[in-house]
């Protein structure tokens, strides 16, 4: 009888005993926390072109309508047409005023003698802006008359001449292309003379490769424009 007690109270220590390391292995547990995982997230490596499109320049004393206007710079806009850019934001442009106060500072730093492609580079320092484009519209008229002979016919005489202007960061590139149209024809009204400042700043778009500042958008598929030397011309003149 003895015997069965001592076995009992030894049994009841033995699990005390263990129940009690239990809980002091538990508490250790508790107080040192697992060693923490870190891992490394590699940030986007995309980065957004800014580019400026400054506002027509008009020096034809008033003979440029504003809907020819608009029309010219519709079209320049339509040269940086980007799918999903809204999107993507692969393209930022940089607020119209902005960008022509910051080419008139350049401009007006220069004194009389003005290089607009030089102050397009300075414009596009103070933007940070990858293209800085503009145009300038030299010419513009137009004049309609009919012959005084039996035949009766309407003439034209018009005539168009405008240069664009600007900076390409990514190839260090000055851009200045002269393009211009004259007709002096039977009257139609492809021959007007903001049909012509249309056809002009098609050819000077294509000269300038101002694309080539931003597509394509990954910069080690970037090759130098192939007339690059062609509009990198430094001559001064008046704006």
């Amino acid at each position: 009888m003895k015997k069965s007690v001592c076995a009992a109270v030894a049994l009841v220590w033995l699990l005390a005993c263990g129940t009690a390391a239990s809980a002091a292995a538990a508490e250790t547990a508790t107080e040192q926390p697992s060693e923490a995982i870190h891992t490394t997230v590699e940030p986007t490596q995309r980065q957004s072109k800014r580019v400026a499109v400054i506002p027509l320049i008009d020096r034809t004393g008033g003979w440029l309508s504003k809907r020819g206007a608009a029309r010219l710079m519709d079209r320049m806009d339509q040269e940086f047409h980007i799918p999903l850019n809204e999107t993507m934001h692969w393209v930022e442009f940089v607020n119209e005023d902005e960008a022509a106060e910051a080419l008139r500072e350049a401009l007006s730093a220069q004194g009389r003698k003005q290089t607009p492609e030089l102050a397009a580079r300075d414009a596009a320092k103070t933007l940070d802006a990858d293209l800085v484009l503009f145009m300038v519209m030299e010419r513009c008229y137009q004049h309609i008359f009919h012959s005084f002979w039996w035949d009766g016919e309407t003439y034209i005489e018009s005539a168009a001449a405008l240069t664009v202007y600007g900076y390409d960061r990514r190839h260090d590139r000055l851009i200045r292309v002269p393009a211009s149209r004259f007709e002096r024809t039977d009257y139609h009204p492809a021959y007007e003379a903001e049909e012509l400042a249309m056809e002009a700043l098609d050819e000077a778009l294509r000269e300038a490769h101002a694309k080539d500042a931003i597509f394509p958008l990954a910069e080690n598929e970037a090759p130098a424009p192939k007339s690059a030397a062609g509009n990198t011309e430094m001559k001064k003149g008046e704006l």
